[in-house]
């Protein structure tokens, strides 16, 4: 059973905590730049940050690095569209991985490769209502030490001096934000499921949510501004629909509905 599926299955708070790290919690590992981490993986997700990140740095289109490098589909839990890294080659290497075992993206790689062997989790906490829109104090934000097979336990290390060595923000604004959006935007969808929403309205608004978030970006400009434009645009969709208590179908009926939707816990770590 790996990290995610321990925290899933905690029966408490209490459990939950103990697989939890904060900012000075040590662990010990060092990195032999064996690449190793970057062969035989396939749970690698990227978020919309990375997919800009990666398309200014080798001069194309968000879109151009998906086509190229990922897959995308409907995430089972959130229900909403998620982008997956695709291994290629015999190895099932990382497609950004160099012939001699070097990142071509090293300096802007995605987060959840940055952070390995640490994962970043955003738990949600005081949420009272369930149909209640989260916001950033509902965030809780810890870490956690992936299973991992290489490297070495020879260095001791912060959470915090990871973090530093590799030029992430302890206060990640775009993390929160990102939770924010996503979690919010499953709840809505999930609601639409659960009450028989068509078909053909499902799909354009999964088309509405991957063009916004991850693909409808100009890398000459700030990633942040063009983020918030979206999700604020996506949130006041979400917002209406939590306020609906109706939905119309694939023929026009109305009807009434009840709502049940569970939150997830979320973050920057290997898994689906």
């Amino acid at each position: 059973m790996d990290i995610r599926e321990r925290i899933a299955n905690a029966k408490s708070p209490e459990e939950m905590e103990k697989y939890l790290l904060d900012l000075d919690s040590e662990f010990r590992f060092k990195c032999r730049r064996c690449g190793k981490c970057c062969k035989n993986q396939d749970t690698i997700l990227f978020n919309a940050r990375d997919i800009y990140n990666i398309a200014k740095k080798i001069g194309k289109t968000p879109k151009q690095v998906i086509e190229e490098c990922a897959e995308v589909y409907i995430g089972d839990s959130s229900r909403i569209p998620v982008v997956h890294m695709v291994p290629v080659g015999l190895q099932r290497r990382c497609p950004l991985l160099l012939p001699d075992g070097r990142c071509s993206v090293h300096d802007c790689k995605p987060t959840v490769c940055a952070l390995y062997p640490l994962g970043r989790v955003a738990l949600f906490q005081d949420v009272k209502d369930k149909d209640a829109e989260i916001t950033r104090e509902n965030i809780r934000v810890k870490y956690i030490i992936n299973d991992y097979n290489c490297g070495s336990a020879k260095k001791r290390n912060t959470v915090r001096s990871w973090l530093a060595q590799f030029q992430i923000p302890e206060e990640d604004e775009f993390f929160i934000r990102w939770n924010v959006v996503t979690v919010n935007l499953s709840a809505m969808v999930r609601k639409l499921e659960e009450n028989n929403c068509s078909e053909h309205t499902l799909q354009m608004l999964w088309n509405a949510i991957f063009f916004a978030l991850y693909v409808d970006y100009d890398t000459k400009e700030d990633f942040m501004p063009q983020f918030e434009q979206a999700a604020e645009q996506l949130l006041k969709l979400c917002k209406a629909v939590r306020e609906m208590n109706f939905y119309v179908d694939s023929e026009g009926s109305v009807t009434e509905v009840e709502s049940s939707i569970q939150l997830p816990v979320t973050g920057d770590w290997h898994g689906k």
